[in-house]
């Protein structure tokens, strides 16, 4: 069972080494930090690496926005050249034939243009939607990855109180055995035991320590990755504060009504809603090279020397339209339609996900609440046939393996109790989630 107690939380530190780096100004590795589930989930929050990295992703979507604003102001622009060439005798003849005297290798020209679009087949609208439906795609993407991570810190510390607690077991079957070695070796002295008993309840001493030692390890080594996760030194002294789960039997709540609040809050559903959406300005904004754009501007230009019957300042108006482009827009049409067509059916396919999700969420809290009520039995039924056991042993009927197994059933038992409201507890939070916590954690292999 102890095997058990490890895999609860493998599969979430082996996902989450690569995406969560140790904030600086963390806490001294020294120091002691207590902390409750939520002040664990708080803590990471603020202080993931990944996290961070995606608010300001969330900054850099606001500026694309803001951009995006800008197509429907006026354009201006300033411009300027310079030439030097060498005047031909004829050119030079024919310019003083005109009364224009001087040095005219060199020229200058400048000019200031104002610009203002006034119709462009709606792409700057489109364009303008798509980035705002991007900023709140990068929001639900967002919420996505807290919720990930909120998850994985649950995970991890109900898994480290599970170990605590196994720990305690542990070091309970050690000390029990302890006793009953010492028991063999005196009945040993006494010709009382026979050298087989006596050898195997030190193995059976042997074998608890060895597990004892190896729960040990697996606190300390989870307890490190915990820290990285929520954001302190990788040495950090960490004691966790909630040892009781707050596990209810199963929930009361009616499974349709848990799926229907799962389809319209998961944010990983929402995420997929905006894609589609986003697809769809796609299709509009290349639909927009099937119609002519519509400028207005203002020039003035200023050169040296002045140009001959040329005013400096003019305004105009452009129309424009690529009347022939080898099919360019209609594939690109096409090629727009068909990822949205994608999308969609992706997005049914998550809507059946979710619902699946949320049901096997439900009916996991069911089964591990009826697991923890088998657990206590057997529990009780194990600590029972244990005293009897010893009961019987020193009544000289029962032969001394038959009293390590049954002490060996006991401890199996308690740490199946442990297990069981470990798996209940984490069940519980993922039917709260929608879900989400067990899509998390699958999504790696199911992407492979």
């Amino acid at each position: 069972m102890y095997g058990n107690g490890k895999r609860v939380c493998a599969a979430t530190v082996v996902a989450l080494l690569f995406l969560f780096a140790v904030p600086s100004g963390a806490q001294d590795a020294g120091e002691e930090v207590l902390l409750s589930a939520e002040q664990a989930v708080d803590m990471a929050m603020k202080q993931n690496r990944t996290l961070m990295a995606l608010d300001h992703q969330l900054s850099a979507a606001d500026y694309s926005v803001k951009s995006a604003v800008t197509g429907f102001l006026p354009k201006v622009s300033l411009s300027g050249t310079y030439t030097r060439q060498e005047m031909s005798d004829v050119m030079e003849h024919m310019m003083r034939g005109a009364g224009v005297t001087g040095d005219f290798a060199n020229s200058y020209s400048g000019g200031l243009e104002i610009q203002q679009p006034i119709f462009t087949g709606f792409a700057t609208l489109n364009a303008l939607r798509s980035a705002q439906t991007s900023r709140t795609l990068q929001e639900a993407s967002n919420e996505t990855t807290a919720q990930t991570v909120r998850y994985a810190v649950l995970q991890i510390y109900w898994g480290l109180v599970n170990l605590e607690k196994t720990k305690a077991v542990s070091t309970q079957a050690v000390k029990q055995l302890e006793e009953l070695s010492a028991n063999q070796t005196a009945m040993l002295e006494q010709g009382m035991s026979t050298e087989h008993d006596h050898l195997l309840t030190d193995a059976s001493l042997a074998q608890a320590r060895f597990n004892e030692i190896a729960v040990e390890k697996s606190i300390l080594s989870l307890k490190r990755q915990f820290a990285i996760l929520i954001g302190l030194p990788v040495g950090s002294r960490i004691t966790l504060t909630d040892t009781t789960t707050a596990t209810v039997a199963h929930s009361s709540e009616n499974v349709d009504s848990i799926v229907k609040s799962a389809l319209e809050n998961r944010p990983d559903l929402r995420e997929m809603n905006l894609q589609d959406r986003l697809a769809e300005l796609g299709v509009k904004l290349t639909r927009s090279s099937c119609f002519p754009t519509l400028a207005a501007g203002f020039s003035y230009t200023e050169s040296r020397p002045e140009q001959i019957m040329q005013s400096p300042w003019y305004a105009y108006t452009a129309l424009s339209f690529d009347l022939f482009d080898w099919g360019d827009r209609i594939f690109k049409i096409r090629k727009a339609k068909e990822e949205r067509l994608s999308l969609l059916s992706l997005l049914e396919q998550k809507r059946a996900t979710v619902e699946k999700e949320v049901m096997d969420a439900w009916q996991a809290t069911w089964q591990a609440s009826k697991e923890l009520e088998v657990a206590t039995i057997l529990v009780e039924a194990r600590e029972k046939a244990y005293q009897a056991s010893v009961a019987k042993y020193e009544e000289g009927v029962m032969p001394m393996y038959e009293l390590l197994d049954a002490h060996s059933d006991l401890i199996s038992a308690k740490k199946a109790v442990l297990q069981a409201t470990t798996d209940l507890e984490l069940a519980r939070i993922d039917l709260e989630m929608g879900g989400l916590g067990s899509s998390s954690s699958n999504s790696g292999s199911s992407e492979q």
